[in-house]
């Protein structure tokens, strides 16, 4: 692409013949007559940054990556300010995985060219991509004061995220569907980092105004129930999670959050049991369904149709901890104290951080007469129950 650019910019009156022939040969992948006829013309002209330019590209096509990068060296000495020849270098550098490089001649382009107003916004995503938030949004901020738009408020909000500020990250992101309703992508990371700064009410009320542009989104209802989960709303949530299974079965996190709040919304639980047990059989060979499904129907009272489903789960996978806490929790129901203590150990060994798990199994060494073991169970469940309490809200993001 870059030789064919080039190509069209030369001008006939200023390069030689041996130029336009290395231009094609290189735009048609004949990369050894390129190089001859390129080498030959910047014998000829030695000090224009396009002829090393097209070798530096040559060079590359051929494997010989010493050559080329000191050709791309020759045309950044000699480029100054010449606009197409930094945009030149900017693509060469993005090409090669330099974002940085790419993203400062592509600034010094924007700059030198106004007329084009698509290079800022290039430029600053070159610099998310480099992981330099603080050039992108000084970047963002000079273009914005040209010209207020869309994808530059977007693309400022994602450099404010990858400086882990999600409240001016939302704002941004959030003035961006304002300027630009149509776009889907930006209410979704609008109220994602809304949730993020703990602001759920803020990000329900970004996904209720992208409803109206895309009523039928199931990411915006898998956004919105996260905000409501986020908020304790569990019915909401879990109407807007079984909204965004009946938009689209395949997504699997709207599953995974109904299970987590399914015990708040005793009303719901027919319609989560129809969805689960329409996944379990249409996956019948995966841990999850038979996870979820066992869940379930262990909060009915079917305790045996459950432990079956959640051995299963445990079976296809024995190192998720949540199919062997329920499968504890379904052989306590049933008495079976000592395999009940045996899975819920287990599920404690793969994750240490469940206050749940811990309750359990001090609940089940009670019911054992191990009165030690029991209260240092609860001791660890009350101080899990603190950290959980005053940390941040981590778990709402899909």
């Amino acid at each position: 692409m870059l030789a064919l650019w080039l190509l069209l910019w030369a001008d006939p009156a200023s390069f030689e013949a041996l130029f336009r022939s290395g231009l094609t040969a290189l735009n048609q992948n004949q990369f050894s007559t390129a190089q001859t006829q390129l080498e030959a013309a910047s014998k000829l002209k030695p000090n224009d940054p396009q002829v090393w330019l097209a070798l530096a590209q040559t060079y590359r096509k051929l494997k010989r990556e010493t050559a080329s990068e000191a050709a791309v060296g020759k045309a950044e000495a000699l480029a100054g300010n010449n606009a197409l020849a930094l945009h030149a270098l900017a693509y060469l550098h993005s090409e090669a995985g330099n974002f940085g490089k790419a993203a400062a001649f592509e600034a010094r382009y924007a700059e030198l060219t106004p007329a084009d107003e698509n290079a800022a916004p290039r430029a600053v995503d070159l610099y998310l991509k480099a992981h330099q938030p603080e050039q992108a949004i000084e970047l963002a901020g000079r273009a914005l004061l040209k010209s207020d738009r869309a994808d530059l408020r977007f693309l400022l909000g994602k450099a404010y995220d990858l400086q882990q500020q999600p409240a001016k990250a939302a704002q941004q992101m959030q003035r961006a569907a304002g300027l630009n309703p149509y776009e889907e992508d930006y209410y979704f990371q609008a109220a994602r980092e809304y949730t993020a700064a703990g602001n759920a009410p803020a990000a329900i009320q970004v996904i209720e105004t992208g409803k109206r542009v895309f009523a039928r989104s199931p990411q915006l209802e898998l956004m919105l129930g996260v905000a409501y989960y986020a908020t304790q709303q569990y019915q909401q949530a879990v109407d807007a999670f079984l909204r965004t299974i009946h938009l689209d079965s395949t997504v699997e996190q709207p599953y995974i959050f109904i299970a987590r709040s399914m015990d708040h919304t005793p009303s719901r639980m027919p319609e989560i049991l129809d969805v689960f047990k329409a996944l379990a059989q249409r996956a019948p060979d995966n841990y999850m369904s038979g996870y979820l499904y066992g869940k379930a129907l262990l909060i009915q009272g079917e305790d045996e149709q459950a432990e079956a489903l959640l051995r299963k789960s445990v079976s296809l996978n024995d190192r998720y901890w949540e199919s062997r806490l329920e499968l504890g929790k379904a052989l306590e129901q049933e008495g079976d104290l000592e395999a009940a203590a045996r899975e819920l150990r287990k599920s404690i060994e793969l994750n240490p951080k469940s206050a749940t798990a811990h309750f359990r199994l001090g609940r089940v060494y009670d019911r054992l007469g191990k009165p030690n073991e029991a209260r240092a169970e609860y001791a660890i469940q009350g101080r899990l129950i603190d950290e959980e309490e005053s940390g941040p809200f981590h778990n709402s993001k899909p």
